[in-house]
């Protein structure tokens, strides 16, 4: 048996341990924070080659070293790069060729779904998402059990589009979804270290679309039960006209079957 001072050495070491590797994470994080703000530096300084390289860099392996910084990488990086595209048109072909290989690379058995975050993302930034929906019917057709995995990636791509007939394998009951979208939204205002006015307003906004995305479902596979509640309950969260204003009908998808 270990004694109490062993015991209690043992648990110095560990938090000591723990500690030393606190450290260690957030300033590999603020220096990938640097690398990017010195890259950006470099785009006003006309130095566009040299930043692109950058950026690219940035995203095939700024995780392996800092994997906190996963929700940047598809968001503010991806912005910087794209401002640099409409500068320079070479990067434009590099995000496109990145978004290429990494399809293919998706396609095959062994490649790791969470590739498909990264080409959704591409696809977004260069308004090419109907490209998602095909890549996610592709992976479909050869592996349900993978798409199944793809879905949280494809799903805003797949209701943009109002593909019913593949969304109703993935979204069993609206109102159930509906209460995971709540408890997301509650989450993401709890752990935001930014919880200023427009971080409100954009989680507001994802949740009124992501609302709207599964009433407009509920109507198209004609239960008008479930888009009322899912309504209701949205609007007593954010009173949003969109909402107000939404004709609850199944007149648009009377003739359609999916």
């Amino acid at each position: 048996m270990y004694s109490h001072k062993s015991i209690d050495t043992l648990f110095m070491k560990t938090l000591f341990v723990a500690i030393v590797l606190i450290i260690s994470i957030c300033s590999i994080a603020q220096d990938m924070q640097q690398y990017l703000s010195e890259t950006k530096s470099m785009v006003k300084q006309k130095k566009y080659a040299e930043a692109n390289g950058r950026y690219i860099w940035f995203q095939n392996h700024s995780l392996e070293s800092s994997p906190s910084m996963s929700g940047v990488r598809l968001s503010y990086a991806l912005s910087d790069w794209k401002f640099l595209a409409e500068l320079y048109p070479p990067a434009f072909d590099s995000i496109k060729a990145m978004r290429d290989n990494k399809t293919k690379l998706l396609l095959q058995n062994n490649a790791s779904v969470q590739l498909f975050g990264d080409v959704a993302a591409l696809n977004k930034l260069i308004f090419e998402t109907e490209k998602t929906v095909t890549l996610f019917e592709n992976i479909r057709n050869a592996d349900k059990d993978k798409a199944r995995k793809c879905w949280f990636y494809a799903r805003k791509s797949l209701f943009k589009y109002k593909r019913y007939d593949l969304i109703k394998y993935y979204v069993g009951d609206p109102v159930s979804d509906f209460q995971v979208i709540k408890e997301q939204r509650n989450m993401m205002l709890k752990v935001s270290s930014t919880k200023t006015e427009s971080m409100k307003k954009y989680l507001d906004d994802s949740f009124v679309e992501n609302s709207l995305d599964l009433i407009n479902y509920s109507i198209a596979m004609h239960d008008l039960e479930s888009a009322k509640k899912i309504r209701a309950e949205a609007m007593l969260i954010v009173n949003d006209y969109r909402l107000r204003d939404l004709k609850l009908n199944t007149i648009s998808s009377k003739n359609k079957s999916y």
